[in-house]
């Protein structure tokens, strides 16, 4: 039997915030690419029409959602500036990454919510605290940005794997950078080294370091080149 109205449950009422949290959500069930605005109407038990309330279309509401998974961001207090931002860089990709691939909301656009704001602000602020010219800053805060979408993305991708494996002992991420690892070696190993020379020279390195050290050691080089430039970038 039917439920009536008097005992059906009432739904909840819509709101911005309801509908940008319902899309994260779906992103983090579906992906990216899934998370239509059907789906997130479905998600709040209403139609599609009701979102265009609070949202203009997908790309806003996808904004919000990239700039809602970037609100536990805690802002670090404690080391020089580098750590700082070193830490503060490594802590916007782990929110990312925690949310699948929702970094693809910022790969083509530039990030303007209010949590990406006071990320960016204290990114510049960090930069200029560390004698970084102030035209050298403006676009750094953009490259760092490229950085921490691609990042995010890569460790989402990474998160994907290991749900996808049946048997939870076998989904580490050691095991599975292993597997990963001697994929790409298997194929360097057969290359014809007339053709390939410089691969199959660097064929060990190209392999070697854990992701996690390969992502430091970027950031390093980043900063690095930053405080290497003159007064203006290029």
């Amino acid at each position: 039997m039917a439920a009536s109205p008097r005992t059906r449950p009432a739904k909840s009422a819509l709101s911005r915030e309801a509908v940008v949290a319902a899309a994260l959500a779906v992103v983090d069930e579906v992906g990216f690419e899934a998370a239509s605005m059907r789906r997130v109407a479905a998600a709040l038990d209403t139609g599609p029409a009701s979102l265009y309330v609070y949202v203009a279309d997908r790309r806003e509401l996808m904004e919000a959602a990239q700039d809602l998974a970037l609100a536990e961001v805690e802002l670090p207090v404690a080391g020089g500036w580098r750590e700082r931002l070193e830490t503060l860089v490594a802590r916007t990709v782990a929110e990312l990454a925690r949310h699948n691939d929702i970094a693809q909301a910022a790969v083509a656009d530039v990030p303007l919510g209010p949590h990406a704001l006071r990320i960016h602000e204290e990114l510049l602020r960090l930069l200029r605290e560390g004698g970084i010219p102030d035209a050298a800053c403006a676009w750094a805060v953009d490259f760092l940005g490229q950085y921490v979408s691609a990042v995010a993305l890569e460790q989402a991708a990474w998160h994907r794997a290991q749900r996808a494996i049946a048997d939870p002992e076998k989904a580490t991420v050691e095991a599975m950078g292993a597997d990963f690892v001697a994929r790409i070696d298997g194929v360097y190993a057969g290359l014809d080294a007339a053709e390939f020379p410089t691969i199959v020279a660097l064929r060990p390195l190209l392999t070697a370091g854990g992701g996690d050290e390969r992502d430091a050691w970027k950031l390093r080089v980043i900063v690095d080149g930053l405080l290497a430039q003159g007064p203006t970038p290029g």
